[in-house]
């Protein structure tokens, strides 16, 4: 009988007259199955799922729009609240000329 190599050191003699591989696997996992994860049943899950039906029964609301219009009195102007937020009203007086 002959010895075959499987890698460096490491060889074998074969019993029968057949060669049968001793390396045996498969591509990508390992041979023993993992058993399934017990997940419990919610009631939730019974619920039916009727997401298109609730879409399309569903009303937009109307938003009314105002339309105001600003009354600026008498010799006043607004403009940008130096070091606030917002706007301000100033006498016209106070405005600078560029």
């Amino acid at each position: 009988m002959t010895l075959h190599t499987i890698a460096p050191g490491c060889t074998f003699e074969p019993e029968e007259e057949i060669i049968i591989n001793p390396i045996v696997g498969t591509k990508g996992g390992s041979a023993d199955k993992e058993p399934n994860v017990f997940r419990r049943r919610s009631e939730l899950e019974d619920i039916p799922d009727n997401y298109v039906e609730r879409m399309r029964a569903k009303k937009t609301s109307v938003v009314n729009v105002i339309n105001r219009e600003p009354k600026m009195p008498e010799g006043f102007t607004v403009t940008i609240a130096y070091n606030k937020s917002g706007y301000q009203l100033i006498p016209k007086e106070d405005l600078k000329n560029a």
